[in-house]
């Protein structure tokens, strides 16, 4: 296992992840993916945003899962590290009125092949929250995956300018059909890139999808909502 240094902590933490046990634990992801554990969720989520309905709290909460599985592909991308634990090591806490994730200084390991280490992110971390999140909380997995979408493109397009050695080659496996089967037909992100480069996209974002910000009490739209489209129409 190797040791982490100053700079993978950093890293792991600028992207919301902590290492270790930390206070104000409220729940692990592998407890979030059972009747009482998503209520739980969708009670403090609630509480923290004022959401109105475990829709739109889903959404809110996908935001903030996006981080999780971005650190990952980051820590892939930049120090050839995996954090190869499961979803019980998973813990979420409150820390400003924010979740945060904390897992263990164990589980860590040198990426061995990057496209099945890329596949074991999406398989372990992203599917069975996304899958189950959306149907009991009746929200459309092109949303949740969205949601994840946005810090993706924006991790990729920081490393990709500083000339990261793998960050195109990571990108490009994430945007293979083939590497998000058997869960889904096609890839996601490669259909919310629509056909650009990441670093264009990244300066025209558009969403495909409404991520419901606009459902939460004196949000207004996003910029970059699809329906300010059908409004200046």
């Amino acid at each position: 296992m190797p040791n982490l240094q100053a700079e993978h902590l950093a890293a792991l933490e600028r992207f919301s992840v902590h290492i270790g046990e930390q206070p104000n634990t409220f729940l692990s992801v592998a407890d979030m993916l059972t009747e009482s554990g998503s209520s739980k969720l969708f009670e403090m989520v609630q509480r923290l945003s004022d959401a109105p309905t475990k829709t739109v709290a889903t959404s809110v909460y996908m935001r903030r899962h996006g981080f999780f599985i971005t650190a990952q592909l980051h820590l892939i991308c930049e120090h050839n590290l995996l954090w190869a634990g499961d979803l019980q090591d998973v813990s979420l806490f409150i820390e400003n009125d924010t979740i945060l994730f904390s897992v263990p200084s164990s589980g860590f390991r040198v990426v061995q092949n990057r496209e099945e280490d890329i596949r074991f992110i999406l398989e372990t971390f992203g599917h069975p929250v996304v899958d189950y999140l959306s149907k009991h909380a009746k929200i459309a997995k092109l949303i949740l995956w969205e949601n994840i979408w946005g810090y993706v493109l924006w991790m990729y397009t920081m490393v990709l300018q500083e000339n990261s050695s793998f960050a195109q080659p990571d990108l490009d496996i994430l945007l293979v059909d083939e590497t998000w089967k058997p869960a889904m037909r096609r890839s996601p992100f490669k259909q919310y890139l629509n056909n650009q480069r990441a670093l264009d996209a990244m300066a025209n974002y558009k969403r495909v999808t409404c991520c419901l910000y606009k459902e939460l009490p004196n949000t207004d739209k996003c910029p970059y909502c699809p329906q300010n489209l059908t409004t200046l129409a």
